[in-house]
C-alpha cells in the first residue's frame, strides 16, 4: 500500500473533489441538450399497439420502477414513460391494444433494461396523446441537479482548499506572528 504525505493527500481530495463539479456540470449539459427537442431529428414509428400496461422497470443498476409501457408491434423492444407520482390513468385510459399510434423515441444502447423510458411523443391520427413537454421538463431536472451540485462542488473545493489544508496557507505564519508580536512591542517602548 502506497503511503501519502499530508500534503499529496490533500492536493488528491482537491483534485477528486473539483473534478465531481465537471460530472455534475455535464449533467447540467446533458439536461440542455434535451430540450426543445426536434422531432424530425429523433426515432420515429407508426404501428399497431400490441399490448400497453404499467410494468416495472429493471434498471441498469437493479432499481425498479414502475412505468407506463406500450409494445408495437414494428418495434422489437418496449417504450414507456416514467412518471414521479406513478400515475398513468390518462394513458391506459387514451391508449388501447390495436391503435395505430406514431411514437417518437431514443434508441436505448442498454440491453439490461426491459422498458426504454426515452418514449419523447406519442401521437394517433395526428392527436397528441403524450406531448414532448413533459419528456422536456423530466429531463431538465439533470439542469438544476447539475448546475446546483456543480457549483456546490467547485465551493467546496475551494473551501477545502483554503480550510481544511496547508497549500494555500504561509509556511512561516508563526514567524510572521512573532515577529509581529515583537515589533508592536518595541513600537510600545518607543524604540
Amino acid at each position: 500500500m502506497i503511503k501519502l504525505n499530508k500534503k499529496t493527500k490533500d492536493i488528491l481530495i482537491f483534485t477528486i473533489l473539483f473534478l465531481f463539479s465537471f460530472l455534475y456540470f455535464f449533467l447540467a449539459y446533458i439536461g440542455f441538450k434535451k430540450q426543445n427537442i426536434n422531432l424530425n431529428q429523433v426515432d420515429k414509428i407508426t404501428s399497431q399497439v400490441e399490448n400497453r400496461g404499467i410494468d416495472y422497470r429493471h434498471g441498469s443498476k437493479g432499481r425498479k420502477s414502475k412505468v407506463f409501457y406500450i409494445k408495437l408491434k414494428d418495434l422489437d423492444e418496449k417504450v414507456g414513460v416514467y412518471r414521479m407520482s406513478k400515475n398513468y390513468n390518462d394513458l391506459i385510459s387514451a391508449i388501447n391494444i390495436q391503435d395505430i399510434l406514431t411514437v417518437y423515441y431514443e434508441k436505448n444502447s442498454n440491453d439490461s433494461e426491459n422498458v426504454n423510458i426515452n418514449l419523447i411523443q406519442i401521437e394517433r391520427n395526428g392527436i397528441v396523446l403524450l406531448g414532448k413537454k413533459e419528456y422536456e421538463n423530466k429531463e431538465s431536472a439533470l439542469i438544476y441537479i447539475g448546475l446546483f451540485f456543480g457549483v456546490g462542488s467547485v465551493a467546496y473545493s475551494f473551501y477545502f482548499l483554503k480550510r481544511k489544508t496547508n497549500l494555500l496557507k504561509g509556511k512561516n505564519k508563526k514567524s510572521t506572528i512573532r515577529k509581529t508580536s515583537v515589533n508592536s512591542g518595541f513600537e510600545q517602548l518607543g524604540l
